[in-house]
């Protein structure tokens, strides 16, 4: 086990250097590492960690470098380039856009060579939908493999780098973008007909979208609302298929058959055991590769594997070595797999199930009281364990999953997977029976999830906490003192590690102060004010078509990063549909007090009223409203401490500005920075408005970056004297607002350590 950790140890190392090292070192190191292999280690424990250790680091190096040798660095955004490649994977929607992967070469642009690239595609509006394993010819806009930097939120350069992506672009309408070759069958082709069947055979899209994560994998298909309740529960690790129902798959084809083995003539050259161990892994590794091969799918069949060879060999080999062989097989097949929040998960979760069951030695029927207590502590190690990971991962625990995860495992491993399994299989082999399973399970789906639903509803059922850096390493150690058998006392006062969350400080600013937050959402605007009690939400970052997803990818994760749970204000600059859809989700996410809306918005259930010239204080921090434009179509906010202010423009174009400022004067928006207007595009910023902001700093956000009318705006605010920070080019950026100035408290490209994935960008 110690020699698996050392080469995990050594890739992490490899992983997260902030520079990549030479070929020379890494020469050196394969040497040495291949030289203390070579000799006679028994006697020198040291030696043999080190070597394993830096033979992690050369496999993680060599794996990096290989991924630099294709990057392509989006330098530009109209570069354009031609490209031809095989869609790998299952297409997924996302709102309006159609996102893949491509195993692509580059016909046309630079770098233009014959080597193939892993190519992350989103296609807006696409006129005829790809399908896996087809071939296509695709002009490309290139563009950054993260489409935003903040302090919090998916790091989607760190996850295209775990895939290996080389470089991303959105698809351009052009008469050359063509299906080449209709798709052969592979395990993708067969991941897709089967999520077909389920849509076909299930009317619910809901249930249809759990179906379809547990029969093959896919989960872009589940609702904001599913993954709320997973989450709240505790139930996430069910949702996709788990090494429980991998091992559960193994086990009833090991069964079968044992029993099928008497009468098929050609299983009598194996004998029973042999036969039933061979098709028990093999339909355990249909079964994975149907999954998409997960970490802790990949992580089960391994496992697997080496418990059937060793049977067959006659060999016994303790819990503990299946694990570290099983670890050091799934970074050798892929070294980027730490970077995966699920091997974590998986490989923990397992030895925590391990190291209680070693020790206790004493076996319990299930069915029995003794039993279900058992189950019950075992549950509550894992969570235990598991805490300060679903911490770092999700910022949160959810304390309803030690009840609820009771009742639901049993019932989706045993009862829903088993179901979806045969209507897989039916799906594939016999279509016209697949609806029968599919409706069975669809049905057991509609029966609990009012019970999960109720579960995730309860105030306390998910703790909300984001603890410093500092506190993980203690409460891991507290985790592994909780799982030791050692005294009662000594293990009870491991518990201390929680009190830094019990009794963390708030985050919120002191009373006449404010935080702000602009967060770089891709093309559109999002600003969170909080000042010591309150949070105040000004636009929801979506823009055309984007459907509300813009605030669940990037404003939910920074709500949560302050530990609110409501938002108290909500000022929408002006109304559309894709705001509409935005400001339901973030109404059904959290709660909204209060909500004012550029031009008003008519027969709305939400707490609606139409934005006109107002103040109001909240905190010692006053608020001011103004309507602008033909009719107060936009909603423009000032914010203020004392004598200085940050005036937020909003969707206000050129001749609304100017009617503004004729009408409340110059003074009355005088301000010490501004958010540019219209996501600084060149119908807005008008002379007079540039003015009478007086601001000294102008921040950018949305629009398209490096495009003409950005620049000209950007020339505008630069000749009065302002300084620009663009969150599209150095991300999110947090401001302070006090009596003593508005001042740059954090800029999120530059604070955030520099992994070899960001500094790519």
């Amino acid at each position: 086990m110690t020699g698996a950790l050392a080469l995990l140890a050594g890739i992490l190392a490899g992983l997260f250097c902030a520079a990549q090292p030479h070929a020379w070192w890494l020469l050196v190191a394969s040497a040495s590492a291949a030289l203390a292999f070579g000799t006679r280690l028994r006697k020198f424990t040291t030696l043999r960690l080190l070597a394993w250790l830096l033979a992690g680091m050369v496999f993680a190096s060599a794996s990096t470098l290989r991924w630099l040798g294709l990057c392509v660095p989006a330098a530009a955004a109209e570069t354009r380039l031609l490209v031809e490649g095989v869609i790998r994977g299952v297409p997924a929607r996302d709102g309006a856009e159609l996102r893949f992967d491509l195993d692509a070469v580059i016909v046309e642009g630079r770098p233009r060579d014959a080597r193939a690239r892993h190519v992350r595609v989103s296609w807006r509006n696409a006129p005829a939908a790809p399908r896996a394993g087809e071939r296509w010819r695709l002009l490309l806009r290139l563009a950054p493999l993260t489409d935003a930097h903040n302090f919090s939120g998916p790091d989607t350069a760190r996850h295209a780098f775990r895939d290996g992506v080389h470089l991303a672009g959105r698809v351009l309408p052009s008469a050359l973008n063509s299906r080449l070759r209709l798709a052969n069958t592979s395990v993708d082709t067969l991941r897709a007909r089967v999520a077909a069947r389920v849509g076909e055979a299930v009317a619910d899209p809901d249930a249809a979208a759990l179906l379809t994560a547990l029969a093959v994998g896919l989960t872009d298909r589940l609702s904001a609302d599913q993954w709320r309740v997973f989450n709240a529960t505790g139930t996430t690790h069910l949702v996709a298929i788990s090494g429980l129902h991998v091992t559960m798959f193994a086990l009833v084809a090991f069964m079968a058959a044992r029993f099928a083995w008497r009468w098929l003539s050609f299983a009598r050259c194996l004998e029973r055991e042999t036969f039933a161990l061979l098709l028990g892994l093999g339909a355990a590794g249909a079964y994975a590769l149907l999954s998409g091969f997960s970490v802790p799918a990949q992580r089960t069949w391994l496992m697997l594997a080496m418990f059937v060879v060793t049977r067959l060999a006659a060999r016994h080999v303790g819990a503990a070595r299946y694990w570290s062989l099983a670890l050091i097989a799934v970074l050798c097949l892929d070294p980027r797999a730490p970077l995966a929040a699920g091997f974590w998960l998986s490989f923990v979760a397992v030895g925590v199930i391990l190291m209680v069951a070693s020790a206790s030695r004493a076996r319990v029927p299930v069915a029995s009281l003794a039993g279900v207590a058992a189950a019950a502590r075992l549950q509550c190690a894992i969570v235990l364990a598991l805490a300060p990971l679903t911490f770092a991962v999700f910022g949160g625990l959810s304390i309803a999953g030690l009840a609820v995860n009771l009742v639901a495992i049993p019932v989706v491993s045993f009862v829903l997977v088993p179901l979806v399994l045969a209507g897989a299989l039916a799906a594939l082999i016999v279509p016209a029976w697949n609806h029968i399973f599919f409706n069975v399970a669809a049905s057991l789906y509609e029966g609990f999830w009012p019970a999960l639903t109720w579960a995730a509803d309860r105030e306390f059922a998910l703790w909300r906490a984001t603890p410093p850096l500092w506190w993980f390493p203690f409460a891991m150690l507290a985790a592994l003192v909780l799982l030791r058998r050692w005294p009662g006392s000594l293990r009870v006062s491991a518990a201390c590690a929680a009190l830094p969350l019990v009794f963390a400080p708030v985050r919120l600013p002191d009373p006449g102060t404010a935080r702000i937050s602009v967060l770089d959402v891709g093309r559109g605007t999002a600003v969170l004010v909080a000042t010591r009690s309150h949070v105040l939400l000004f636009d929801t970052g979506d823009s055309w078509n984007t459907e509300g997803a813009r605030l669940r990818r990037w404003v939910l994760p920074a709500l949560d990063d302050l530990r609110r749970d409501r938002v108290d204000l909500l000022v929408l600059p002006a109304l559309d549909a894709d705001r509409a859809h935005a400001a339901a989700t973030l109404a059904f996410e959290r709660e909204v007090r209060g909500l004012i809306v550029g031009g008003g918005w008519q027969a709305s259930s939400l707490p609606v009223r139409r934005c006109a010239d107002s103040e109001f204080r909240r905190d010692g921090v006053r608020f001011q409203t103004f309507a602008a434009g033909v009719g107060g179509k936009y909603c423009v906010l000032r914010v203020s401490a004392g004598a200085h202010a940050i005036l937020l423009g909003g969707d206000v174009d050129a001749a609304a500005e100017r009617g503004l400022v004729a009408r409340v004067g110059p003074r009355a928006l005088a301000s010490d920075a501004v958010i540019i207007s219209r996501q600084v595009s060149s119908t807005a910023s008008a002379p007079e408005w540039i003015e009478a902001s007086t601001a000294v700093l102008a921040i950018a956000t949305g629009g398209i970056v490096h495009s003409q009318s950005r620049e000209v705006t950007l020339g505008r605010w630069r000749s009065s004297g302002a300084t620009i920070h663009d969150t599209r080019l150095a991300g999110g950026v947090e401001l302070g607002l006090g009596t003593s100035g508005v001042r740059v408290v954090a800029v999120a490209r530059r604070s955030r350590y520099p992994f070899v994935w960001r500094r790519s960008q």
